[in-house]
Formats: C-alpha cells, structure tokens, sequence
C-alpha cells in the first residue's frame, strides 16, 4: 500500500503570522530608602528622637542643680515687735519662686536619671571645679592598736570602680546629713572593735596665681576639716565582727560636730 505524502508547510501563512511578543520586565519603582543606610525612615526617626530625649535628660541634671529659687522682686521681710528684720523663710516655702521650666522637667526624667545614673552636676569639671572630699578614721582599740586610713584612696581601692564607689561616699556625706557621718563612725568602730574618730575634709583646688607659684597641689593647707565624728563599739548594741553588715543603728551613739573656721572644734 503507498504512502501517504506529507503536506507540505504552509510557508506562506508562517510568513504572514505576526511574531510572538515576549512581554519585558517592568521597572522597579525607585525606593524612598537610602540603600546605603540599613535602616528604614521610620526607624530613624525614632531612634534620633530618643537620642534627643536622652541628650534633654543629660542637660537638665546640672541645670536643675545650678538653679536656686529667688525671692520675688521688691520683698520685703516682715518684722518682730521689736522693730527688727525677720529671716526670710525656706527656700521651698513662699515667696519664694521655683524656676517652673526646670523643675518640672526635672520631675519628668527623675526616675530616668536614677536609674542611667545621670543625676549629678559635673561640678568637678572646668570652668569651675569644685574641690574633692574625703574622710579620714582613726580606730583605736582596746589593745592598743591602732588603724588609720582615708577613703578614697587609690592605692588600697582597687579596681577603679571600687575606688569610685568610695569616692562617691565621701563626696554625697553632704548631701546625706548628720546620718551618713554617723553610719560610718559607728561602721568603723564595730567592725574594728574599738572608738573610731572620722573627719571629713574638703582638699581645696589651687588658684592660677598659687599654680604659677609653683605650689604643690597637695599640700597639706589645701585640706580643711569640715566636720568630726566619734563613735565608740562598747555602746553600740552589735558585737564587733567584721562579717556583720551595718544594720540599723542606735540613736545618739555618735556625734557630728561642725567645724568651726576659727579652730576651735574640729
């Protein structure tokens, strides 16, 4: 049986097909975001505003603490029977006027403060400095013995935190009252076992002129006694141990007294 001849191509309606159109990729829309910059807009926004926030929060702690209410303009203090000026009253009762901007902001980042620890005022830097505290003990015991030292102290006070926490012991006693005097006499003396006698002394900076007299930075009138404490272990409650933490403690044991600038209390 023959076969059957294949048709042949339709040549002519191939040629007359329109060719396929193959559809091109569209272009990317162009990208708000920096490509060199990992982060998006939005995230740098917030995070430049809390770095804005936290900057505030470093300001207002030494602005807080360089500000001091003020009396009103015109005040004029009242006056006893006998004709004569009353002192005016304390600075957080009236008249007295409280700078609102600040303190108000200082009652927002309080909490912010305490906990990045960044409320304090930089008082120890230019343009001006103020001295430096420390307190000197001397314990002496029963046997005859005895132990002196100062604290801060960077030959004992070893790593630089730890001395920096002694420092900071020394330099808020101020700011602590009588109490924190007292607590550490009477810490001093159970621990050691004996009368402890603590003195808190400001180390003074040198003036320009004093500087370019060659003057040793410290020299021993650059100290000055602020205030004494004495506190004695036989009347304290606690035994003497020295693993025993410094708990609450009894009134009257010790006492603060100020120095007086002509040398006659120390």
């Amino acid at each position: 049986m023959p076969a059957r001849a294949k048709p042949a191509p339709n040549t002519q309606a191939q040629a007359t097909q329109p060719p396929s159109r193959t559809q091109s990729p569209k272009p990317a829309r162009p990208s708000s975001a920096d490509p060199q910059l990992p982060w998006r807009p939005a995230t740098r926004v917030l995070v430049s505003l809390l770095v804005a926030i936290h900057l505030l929060a470093v300001f207002v702690a030494p602005w807080n603490l360089s500000t001091r209410a003020a009396l009103p303009p015109g005040y004029t203090p009242g006056t006893d029977s006998s004709g004569r000026p009353l002192p005016p009253p304390p600075p957080d009762e009236p008249p007295w006027q409280q700078p609102r901007l600040i303190r108000a902001l200082a009652g927002i980042f309080r909490h912010y403060q305490n906990l990045a620890y960044l409320n304090h005022g930089y008082e120890f830097f230019a343009p001006d400095p103020a001295g430096t505290h420390l307190i000197r003990y001397r314990v002496s015991r029963p046997d005859g013995k005895v132990i002196e030292g100062h604290f801060p102290d960077l030959k004992s006070q070893w790593p630089r935190l730890f001395y920096h926490r002694h420092m900071m012991l020394a330099e808020q006693t101020a700011g602590m009252g009588e109490a924190s005097g007292n607590h550490y006499a009477e810490h001093l003396a159970r621990v050691h076992g004996g009368k402890a006698h603590l003195e808190w002394v400001v180390h003074l900076l040198l003036s320009p002129k004093q500087v370019r007299d060659g003057k040793e930075l410290d020299a021993p009138d650059t100290y000055r006694v602020l205030a004494t404490v004495d506190a004695d272990a036989s009347l304290l409650k606690l035994p003497p141990t020295e693993e025993h933490p410094p708990g609450p403690l009894p009134q009257g044991s010790a006492i603060l007294q100020p120095y007086r600038a002509n040398g006659g209390g120390r």
